[in-house]
């Protein structure tokens, strides 16, 4: 523990020169990363009510943690490796992206390891295949993405949208911020699967805070403690909003 957090803080603080990518809140995106560049990604989600006074907004009720790291072996090419708390799964995968004209387009293939249900689990590895696009910022201000996949573990489909509406900061006071924007997702249920779906579709937004050193801070609502497309699109039961956020940073 003592040698991990000063190699994590290393990689939240040090400074590049080149743009990172037009994340969202928990889809995919593509990844235009040059060889041996990476990023690193933290996402929390608390399971409490975010009107919950009582419970500081839910944030007393304990979360959800989602770990990535992602390592350019080659131009787009990338090797990531993540861990998620909830069925405390493991994954490794590769993803590629690459430019058609304005649009960027990803596609993404990831084995994992669900443990958290131990031996009940008759089949724990699995894998889930995605691909991402997104468009160019249509009037310097507006980015969409859209994922479009499937999940081995479940076999669903997964299916995201999402919309970015940005601009350049006009808050004097916020002096680390670049570009402000506002972000929504929605995972419509294309199939449901008996006795896991929600009866819910699972949505989330948020604000993002994108600085000049390639740091992506972003608050977000969401009425699902889930983080990634798959289980996004698995939908959720919840009828509440919870409170979560994300850190994202370029290396």
């Amino acid at each position: 523990m003592k040698k991990i957090i000063p190699f994590l803080s290393m990689l939240l603080l040090s400074q590049s020169a080149l743009a990172f990518e037009a994340g969202q809140l928990s889809l995919d995106t593509p990844n235009i990363l040059k060889k041996n560049e990476g990023s690193f990604n933290i996402r929390h989600r608390f399971y409490g009510e975010i009107g919950d006074e009582q419970t500081f907004f839910g944030t007393d009720d304990g979360g959800n943690m989602y770990f990535a790291l992602k390592y350019a072996l080659a131009d787009n090419l990338l090797l990531g490796v993540d861990h998620t708390r909830d069925e405390n799964a493991y994954g490794i995968g590769l993803e590629y992206s690459y430019n058609i004209g304005e649009f960027k387009v990803g596609a993404r293939a990831n084995g994992f390891r669900l443990n958290r249900l131990g031996d009940e689990l008759t089949h724990p590895y699995s894998y889930m295949l995605n691909g991402s696009v997104q468009t160019p910022n249509y009037f310097d201000h507006l980015i969409f993405t859209a994922n479009l996949g499937y999940d081995g573990f479940y076999e669903h489909q997964i299916v995201g949208l999402g919309a970015d509406v940005n601009v350049n900061n006009f808050m004097p006071f916020l002096t680390f911020t670049e570009k402000v924007s506002l972000l929504a997702e929605y995972y419509p249920q294309v199939d449901k699967v008996d006795g896991i779906s929600g009866k819910n579709d699972a949505y989330a937004y948020g604000i993002k805070f994108q600085t000049y050193g390639q740091h992506h801070f972003e608050l977000v609502a969401t009425n699902s403690s889930n983080m990634d497309a798959r289980t996004m699109s698995l939908g959720t039961n919840s009828d509440n909003m919870h409170f979560g956020f994300n850190i994202n940073r370029k290396f």
